[in-house]
């Protein structure tokens, strides 16, 4: 049987006050919140614990155990439907072993209180927990945590995958796609305790003017979408769509030029075959030159002011040292925007071009792609608001006065 002694040991992240043993539970006391701990769950977790895995920040492993944190994907009724309250969802093999979906397990909540100190965002879940059982005195701890929402895989003493964490990671990931494919609902496993979405920052709210222009519809409604999705790579992509619609426009404005400045110099006749090759050998090597990288830079050239996009890095990185002028890897390869007037487009033009083919090209054995719920959102959090600023200029630049 635990002892208090010992209870106070496995919780002591929470620093609890523990004095007494009440029918088989402990009272425990910390930051002004109370809950139980069954003593049975105390001395199975002892049992357990010399062998107890944490192979990542959300996983927890015993042999013939592995358990992951999994989170729900979107806010449509079918992400309301997958777990109601004391449900939980179950697929089984002949051969013993078990998937289950359901709250956490008491051996994982405990051993998230055994260590020195706890991650905060699982307080918050617990912080959040206790004002619904507020003037309850038999809550225990896995119920403070039920918000926690892990994928289980047992496996039999008997099989080869009883202590192979790896194998019973990947059966945990196929099962999830067969209740996801199940429920049309998705469920993905968690990366990080840091449950926050991440989505297109803007962090403003301002007072606007009665509009002076009227502007693009198309480019309004992928701005539109931008905002309101709940996916960073959908708002990228739909910002980008708003550069790559000047992609042409602006490269034939450069080649009109150049063609203009041929027809008009007075040597030329529409009847000197050398003058008539010049012209066409000009427009052969401007198309041979003319890929999307240089097409976004020709559009950034041709509506962004340079001092006005440099000082709002200036700015931006006021609050955010170094986002964009130092070296940084950006999916698998090093960018830094070079404010040097000669370079500050170009480098601007390849950032956005290598992160918009990381979102869209998926090649085997391709380093610069990029992967869902695997960490790399974050990367798109910060980049979004360069993309998001460069859009809305386009926007307003490209805009039609109102005769008034």
């Amino acid at each position: 049987m635990a002892s208090i002694a010992q209870v106070r040991e496995v919780l002591r992240g929470l620093n609890p006050d523990v004095d007494r043993k009440v029918k088989g539970r402990y009272p425990v006391r910390f930051r002004g919140i109370s809950f139980n701990i069954k003593d049975s769950d105390v001395d199975t977790y002892l049992q357990n614990r010399e062998s107890i895995k944490r192979p990542e920040e959300t996983a927890f492993f015993i042999p013939g155990h592995y358990e992951h944190v999994i989170e729900i994907q979107g806010r449509g009724p079918g992400a309301y439907r997958l777990l109601r309250e004391d449900d939980d969802i179950k697929i089984q093999h002949g051969n013993g072993f078990l998937i289950q979906l359901s709250g956490i397990s008491s051996n994982y909540a405990i051993s998230l209180c055994d260590s020195e100190s706890i991650d905060k965002d699982i307080l918050r879940n617990i912080f959040m927990r206790s004002h619904r059982f507020r003037g309850r005195d038999d809550v225990d701890l896995v119920e403070l945590l039920s918000r926690v929402i892990t994928v289980k895989v047992i496996s039999p003493e008997s099989h080869a995958f009883h202590k192979n964490i790896k194998q019973l990671k990947a059966i945990a990931e196929a099962g999830i796609y067969h209740i996801a494919f199940g429920n049309g609902v998705g469920v993905t496993l968690s990366s990080s305790w840091d449950r926050s979405s991440y989505w297109l920052d803007t962090r403003r709210r301002e007072s606007v003017q009665f509009p002076l222009r009227t502007y693009h519809s198309e480019l309004v409604a992928y701005y539109q979408l931008a905002l309101g999705s709940e996916s960073l790579i959908l708002s990228y992509l739909a910002l980008y769509k708003i550069l790559e619609y000047f992609f042409t426009s602006a490269s034939e404005d450069v080649l009109h030029q150049k063609i203009k400045e041929k027809l008009v110099t007075p040597d030329f006749s529409h009847s000197k075959v050398t003058k008539l090759r010049e012209l066409v050998k000009t427009v052969r090597s401007f198309d041979q030159r003319m890929d999307e990288r240089k097409m976004l830079v020709t559009v950034l050239e041709k509506y962004l002011d340079k001092t006005e996009l440099s000082q709002w890095i200036n700015d931006y990185e006021k609050k955010h040292p170094g986002n964009y002028t130092t070296d940084r890897d950006i999916f698998g390869e090093s960018q830094k925007v070079d404010k040097n007037d000669s370079q500050l487009f170009p480098s601007i033009s390849k950032r956005i071009y290598h992160i918009r083919n990381a979102l869209v090209h998926n090649k085997e054995g391709e380093i610069s792609r990029f992967i869902p719920f695997s960490g790399q959102e974050k990367i798109l959090f910060n980049e979004t608001p360069l993309l998001l600023y460069i859009a809305e200029e386009l926007i307003l630049k490209t805009g039609k006065d109102i005769a008034f």
